[in-house]
């Protein structure tokens, strides 16, 4: 029993992976950014700090050649490389502890926190990217396309979850036990999900370990192309008939396939539509936690609780989002979701006014209600088209370095996300608070309109052409 033969090891797996992912970077970019916040924290350093979790997952278009090109095929593709980076995660974590004395008490200093989470941010996340990148190839090498929406729905839910475990979980610890409990718990937690690519192979007759017995294997690999078969030998010939199978894949190729992949409207026009419709995201999420701890006053806690708060609707939709996707259509609830997450957005910006409101329901007094509940829901919009969107972007990489297509789709989304980080402090100056929401809002609704030239079927005829 292999990932690519049970449906009931690809899926856990998976997940796992991305519960990993989520863990550290709820903690990150939510628990500790507001903790800095609420201690004064600039919006501008906040929008840097926050950037600085982004960008590394643009080195992605780098990590993303490599893995098509050097692989150990004995072991599998795609496992060497996940166990390396899942290994290498958990260990980068221990640096924040450098941290801790500058963070607490009577030596609180915000400002070389910062410079120091910054660089060990920075540190973390190009380990978490290439274990990131690993996951992506993996699912495109084993899920069947029935599988992908509901897998995909699956996974980001996974990733939810940790986000969840990061925020509002760890939130709780670092302000009971402090912050050393919180990287040791975590290290603990990552280093669990390693059990998952280390006992389970991806491939019948594999390695499991180098030292394993096993041999490289190809017979059970999904087809990119209709012309290609399945092998029927267990021994794993390679597909020209060789009996190797090579560890490496020339460059020049992937760069042939990139050319070709990228050739068409379709793949273009989503290239652009996933850099301009997160980069709204990347403002608004950071201008909300100067909105919650510094413009309303909330205590970094209670800002982590109600933003971990709105990873349960995003949860619930994430896991529907994407069945529902593969039956109505996948363009059509990634329009829903920008139209959606930037309508809340306007309207949010627009009801500055009251953002204090109070409003009693059934005897129960809620402050703040319309700040707590745009922050519950827009991620819950948000994820309907994230969801949608990763599907849509595997059925569009569809070249023999779909990995590698993959990885840029997954780069350029960090690219936009980081960029509307990065320049948040900026868009409040020159929009004002309410306003960053609103300019932000309109942007990524018009960004929809690019879903009409993202079509499949340019990409359809176009591996009948290539695989005469």
């Amino acid at each position: 029993m292999s990932l690519s033969t049970q449906r009931s090891q690809r899926i856990p797996t998976l997940c796992a992976l991305y519960f990993a992912q989520g863990v550290p970077w709820g903690f990150m970019l939510t628990t500790l950014v507001n903790y800095l916040s609420e201690n004064g924290l600039s919006t501008e350093d906040a929008g840097v700090l926050t950037s600085v979790i982004i960008l590394p997952w643009t080195f992605k278009l780098i990590w993303a050649p490599l893995l098509d090109t050097v692989t150990y095929r004995p072991m599998g593709r795609r496992r060497p490389w996940i166990i390396v980076a899942q290994l290498c995660m958990a260990l980068t974590l221990l640096g924040i502890l450098a941290v801790e004395p500058y963070m607490f008490g009577s030596d609180m200093d915000i400002a070389k926190s910062y410079t120091m989470l910054y660089w060990m941010f920075f540190i973390h996340n190009v380990i978490q990217s290439i274990q990131d990148v690993c996951t992506d190839a993996l699912a495109v090498d084993i899920l069947p396309e029935s599988e992908r929406g509901v897998t995909n729905g699956l996974m980001w839910g996974a990733k939810i979850v940790g986000k969840l475990v990061g925020t509002i979980v760890f939130a709780i610890v670092l302000d009971e036990y402090g912050l050393q409990q919180a990287i040791w718990l975590q290290f603990a937690i990552l280093i669990g999900v390693m059990m998952f690519p280390i006992f389970l192979v991806e491939r019948d007759g594999e390695k499991r370990m180098p030292w394993s017995k096993g041999e490289a294997q190809v017979d059970q690999l999904v087809p990119l192309f209709p012309s290609e078969k399945r092998l029927p030998s267990s021994k794993g010939k390679a597909q020209g008939g060789s009996d190797e199978i090579s560890n490496s894949r020339s460059v020049v190729l992937v760069l042939k396939d990139l050319k070709q992949g990228f050739g068409l409207q379709s793949t273009v026009a989503f290239v652009v539509l996933i850099i301009v419709s997160l980069i709204g995201w990347g403002v608004m999420e950071v201008v909300l936690k100067t909105v919650c701890n510094q413009e309303l006053g909330w205590n970094s806690r209670d800002t982590s609780t109600i933003m971990g708060l709105g990873v349960y609707p995003e949860a619930i939709l994430a896991l529907t989002a994407g069945w529902i996707g593969d039956h109505v259509g996948r363009r059509k609830m990634m329009t829903l979701g920008l139209l959606g997450y930037g309508g809340i957005s306007i309207a949010f910006g627009m009801a500055h006014e009251s953002w204090g409101m109070d409003v009693e329901i059934f005897g129960t007094m809620h402050y703040d209600w319309i700040v707590a509940t745009y922050t519950v829901v827009y991620p819950a919009l948000l994820a309907i088209f994230v969801v949608n969107f990763l599907a849509h972007a595997m059925q569009l990489s569809w070249t023999k370095s779909s990995a590698t297509m993959f990885t840029i789709y997954m780069t350029l989304s960090n690219v936009g996300h980081a960029v509307g980080n990065y320049r948040a402090g900026e868009i409040e100056e020159i929009f004002g608070i309410h306003g960053a929401f609103i300019a932000s809002g309109i942007l990524t609704a018009l960004s929809a309109i690019l879903i009409l030239l993202c079509g499949v079927k340019q990409v359809e005829e176009a591996k009948l052409k290539y695989s005469d």
